[in-house]
């Protein structure tokens, strides 16, 4: 699961270096949602939550979670309800915020959102940086950030921290079913702030976020996927759920 962040790490450093003056303004994806929406889609999921913030994106990455039971279920999560409960999700500690998602139909869709500090906390505590070293090291672009400190960790820690952080992400591309517990990813265009990144970076994220998904969808933990298609203005899903999902405190 460390994958799905070391590919936001490569998003944030790449960019950081090839871009300091255009991080300030990005697309993003206009969707609104409210209470209403949250409460729709966890209605639609019939999945049952203690606390929806205990299972943001750091919980499911450490792997601090539980799953039990299986609800057999079949209904569109429209945008506004697909953002509201990932936002949510997130909205206290976790690594991204004011997440917004567009389906737009033929298995495509777009999303935006935005780095927070518990990214760079995660990333630190998780020895991510001490991973990417060697690549950071030899990366002729952050030669001259490395010599400015004794440290390409903190440096880089740095460079996120100052530039990165809070700032605008976003994605386009398609999203299918692969089998009943696997989906196939294609991200097209990937951007921070005005920023777009080269195809090489954008097929090394595409391939640690389908990592990151396709591990997360196991019959164990409760999905089997049946139909899934992107329609205008909504995610079609036949299939099972897990009835209750809850994040615990192991492995801290």
């Amino acid at each position: 699961m460390k994958k799905f962040f070391t590919g936001l790490l490569l998003i944030i450093v790449v960019a950081a270096v090839g871009g300091f003056a255009f991080f300030s303004i990005g697309k993003q994806v206009d969707v609104k949602w409210d209470e209403a929406d949250y409460i729709s889609a966890l209605d639609k999921s019939s999945i049952e939550v203690v606390d929806v913030e205990e299972i943001n994106l750091v919980t499911l990455a450490k792997g601090n979670f539980t799953t039990s039971g299986t609800n057999q279920i079949e209904s569109s999560f429209t945008n506004a309800e697909m953002s509201a409960i990932i936002d949510t999700a997130n909205a206290n500690g976790g690594p991204i915020t004011n997440f917004k998602v567009s389906f737009i139909g033929n298995n495509e869709g777009e999303m935006s959102f935005r780095i927070t500090d518990a990214f760079i906390d995660f990333i630190q505590e998780q020895n991510i940086i001490q991973l990417t070293n060697q690549k950071i090291a030899y990366n002729t672009f952050l030669m001259p950030l490395a010599s400015a400190s004794n440290s390409t960790s903190d440096t880089v820690i740095k460079v996120i921290s100052s530039v990165a952080s809070n700032k605008p992400v976003y994605a386009k591309g398609t999203l299918s079913r692969t089998n009943a517990n696997a989906v196939s990813i294609h991200i097209a265009t990937l951007k921070v702030g005005q920023l777009t990144l080269s195809d090489d970076i954008v097929r090394k994220v595409e391939s640690e976020v389908l990592l990151f998904v396709n591990k997360l969808l196991t019959s164990t933990n409760g999905f089997t996927i049946e139909e899934l298609r992107v329609e205008d203005g909504a995610l079609f899903y036949k299939g099972t759920l897990p009835a209750e999902i809850n994040g615990t405190k192991l492995n801290p």
